[in-house]
């Protein structure tokens, strides 16, 4: 079982990044080639569906064939060796993000990080908009989440030792920042780290999830609020 998970994951992992990436058409778009506050729709559900797609090929898909197939044999979680248990360390994750919700509430002020964030370039954010942007937030961050630090770190640590398999699948997890601006991907190298140790340590998915996903949403919510061109709109 657990070499044909190893190959099972790697296998889901490349093709389904290769597959995320074609159908993402606006990551091939350089940044200053990307719709600028534009009030259109569809720009909007270009973003919330890439989102998606990520919840689909790296939660959806390998679920499936995990669990509703005989390709690996049908394991249980603890076999798979993944928990979402609540423990003390996910306590600590909350902590930890209001710590960073503080930080990030003065870094999101400075014209770099406003240059970048929010992800989504509007000019008026209506509650619906935020709505479907915080859920899609929430699927992206935990299939991502799910997939590297569960699966792809698992079977990864089912065939070596705990740093090695740190390092291995903190460096895959980097390569789906390459086309990101430089400071992305050593986020992505230095976040891919420190979430495996820490999922590890815990025990758990959890504490990883809730960082993460405080990260993405406090950064949007914080960018849009000291945007001097975007607004929210009650309405």
């Amino acid at each position: 079982m657990k070499d044909a998970l190893l190959f099972l994951t790697l296998i889901t992992g490349s093709i389904g990044f290769i597959l995320w990436y074609t159908i993402s058409s606006s990551l091939r778009l350089p940044v200053r080639y990307q719709i600028m506050y534009d009030a259109n729709p569809p720009y909007v559900n270009r973003v919330v569906r890439r989102r998606m797609y990520t919840g689909i090929i790296f939660a959806a898909i390998p679920l499936f064939l995990i669990f509703c197939t005989h390709l690996i044999g049908r394991p249980s979680w603890h076999e798979l060796n993944i928990s979402f248990v609540w423990n003390k360390i996910a306590w600590y994750a909350v902590l930890a993000v209001i710590v960073i919700a503080v930080c990030l509430y003065w870094i999101t002020k400075c014209h770099a990080s406003l240059e970048q964030y929010p992800e989504i370039r509007i000019r008026f954010w209506r509650p619906r908009i935020l709505f479907w942007s915080a859920l899609t937030w929430v699927l992206h961050v935990f299939a991502t989440e799910f997939f590297y630090r569960g699966l792809l770190f698992q079977s990864l640590l089912f065939k070596l030792e705990l740093w090695h398999a740190i390092v291995l699948c903190a460096a895959f997890y980097s390569l789906t920042h390459y086309f990101r601006r430089n400071r992305m991907t050593i986020a992505g190298i230095l976040w891919g780290v420190f979430s495996c140790w820490l999922t590890d340590y815990a025990g758990s998915l959890l504490p990883a999830i809730i960082i993460h996903l405080g990260f993405c949403l406090f950064t949007e919510w914080f960018s849009i609020k000291h945007h001097m061109e975007m607004h929210v709109n009650k309405t």
